[in-house]
């Protein structure tokens, strides 16, 4: 019963460097996805162009966010 969680810095740091690899390619996705929706309303015919061209921005914020998770795995296996 006078066990008490002791690891707060640790745990808070962790949930910190999570929130900051998982939300960062969140809020890049929705500003490209807002941005393209924007487009999309005003010039119609150009959808596919403007879809590959957002997807094209997507790729490296993929590349990033699966690398970033990788090396945060990495760090905590060890």
């Amino acid at each position: 019963m006078g066990e008490h969680f002791i690891y707060w810095n640790e745990g808070f740091k962790f949930i910190g460097a999570f929130a900051v690899i998982v939300g960062l390619p969140c809020i890049a996705v929705a500003v490209l996805g807002t941005r393209m929706i924007n487009h999309i309303g005003r010039y119609p015919t150009r959808s596919a162009r403007m879809q590959l061209h957002v997807c094209l921005q997507l790729l490296p914020v993929q590349v990033l966010s699966f690398f970033l998770l990788w090396v945060f795995f990495r760090v905590l296996s060890n």
